[in-house]
């Protein structure tokens, strides 16, 4: 009998300790420490804006902030198409140093001959660069460091030629981004 009470005590101890362990690790668990960061967000001032320049209404040149979309530029197959003035960009502070990035070209590029995109002063009538988007199956090569002095607006004039075998569905999708320092 003496063995059933000792394992009896022992159970019974056990069992406390387990309860009491479990009761300390529940409690614990309940504790945190925070830590809080606040933030004033605002709107911030750019630099540079888009502009619609002449052809804007033939290319459907929007523009919404920071983004212009040019949505029915078009070329004709085995030709050229010009579009002489789609979109400005006009520098309202300082001088400027930007690139501007061919982030993708996709879509129907197997009959695409060429995008080039050519870069004028309004404020000089100077020819400033050009920069080729897309040719001979690939994309083109970044433009860096470009400089855009103070109250200067520069014209985006874009030229596109598709191959022979292009077809009224083909369309091609470019995205450029204007990179600046912050």
């Amino acid at each position: 009998m003496e063995l059933k009470k000792i394992l009896s005590n022992r159970s019974t101890k056990f069992l406390t300790l387990l309860l009491t362990s479990m009761l300390i690790a529940t409690a614990s668990a309940a504790l945190y420490d925070y830590m809080f960061q606040t933030g004033t967000i605002g709107v911030q001032a750019m630099t540079l804006e888009w502009q619609k320049g002449a052809d804007n209404a033939t290319a459907g040149t929007q523009i919404a902030g920071v983004t212009a979309s040019l949505t029915t530029l078009k070329g004709p197959p085995n030709g050229t198409r010009v579009y002489t003035d789609p979109v400005r960009l006009k520098n309202k502070g300082s001088q400027v140093t930007f690139d501007l990035l061919i982030d993708t070209v996709s879509g129907n590029t197997v009959n695409m001959s060429s995008i080039i995109v050519r870069l004028y002063s309004l404020n000089t009538t100077a020819y400033i660069r050009n920069v080729t988007v897309w040719s001979n199956g690939a994309k083109g090569t970044d433009e860096t460091n470009l400089i855009i002095p103070l109250n200067h607006i520069w014209r985006f004039e874009w030229e596109i030629k598709w191959k022979s075998t292009a077809v009224i569905s083909d369309q091609v999708i470019v995205n450029l981004k204007v990179r600046v320092p912050a």
